[in-house]
């Protein structure tokens, strides 16, 4: 996972994007359906087939955006111009992973090993994700953005559940001097036998939104595995 949650919050911060919304109900990962309701919480719409592919930088290569959900008046400003986003949601797979099953045993497994090196998975790559990040921003045309990014801040778990792990840090980053914060919360989800990356993005002002996030987060999840009950 590395630093893919924090270069998404930096990109978004960073540089403003183009996409309208259309909500599709169920999503392919690995010839499987499942359905994805939007995040409960958060009065968020999905991007729409036809304009998910402009979320794609927000992912690393070996991720591919499965569903991405945007604030509606964001959406609204977007069809006629250009904004930055400020909360929104991402439905990410491992390509390498996208159409092997996953047994509970695994997931455990998956779960456990995250838990244990969530903090140096986080602090490992600093200058490479920021190079990275800098990079995507150039090839999108913005070569005025320069990232610079501090240390991010785990928070640990947020919830752990038989078929659902959620972690949480906050991401400090100066975007052309400005000094901002995102708070991010990955969640790993098993559903149907795929293991799925849930990413709640939101601005970082304080514990409430902490709390908010990690809330959020879990009821998408119960969401998620209640909308794909057999």
């Amino acid at each position: 996972m590395r630093l893919r949650a924090a270069a998404s919050v930096v990109l978004v911060l960073a540089l403003p994007t183009a996409i309208c919304a259309q909500a599709p109900a169920s999503f392919r990962v690995g010839l499987k359906s499942i359905a994805i309701p939007a995040p409960p919480a958060d009065n968020l719409v999905e991007a729409g087939s036809d304009y998910r592919v402009l979320l794609e930088p927000l992912a690393t290569a070996s991720n591919r955006i499965v569903a991405g959900f945007l604030l509606p008046d964001e959406l609204n400003a977007l069809r006629t111009g250009k904004t930055s986003l400020t909360r929104y949601s991402l439905v990410e797979v491992l390509r390498s992973l996208e159409f092997s099953d996953v047994t509970p045993d695994m997931f455990k497994q998956v779960g456990d090993s995250t838990a244990q090196q969530f903090g140096t998975i986080i602090t490992g790559s600093l200058k490479d994700q920021q190079d990275e990040i800098n990079r995507k921003l150039k090839a999108l045309g913005d070569s005025a953005t320069a990232v610079t990014l501090d240390k991010p801040v785990p928070l640990g778990t947020f919830f752990s559940k038989t078929d659902a792990v959620s972690f949480g840090m906050i991401v400090p980053l100066q975007v052309n001097g400005q000094v901002k914060k995102g708070l991010v919360a990955c969640t790993l989800l098993r559903v149907h036998d795929r293991l799925l990356f849930l990413y709640t993005f939101a601005p970082y002002t304080g514990e409430d939104s902490v709390k908010g996030v990690s809330a959020s987060a879990e009821k998408w999840a119960d969401a998620v595995i209640s909308a794909n009950k057999e």
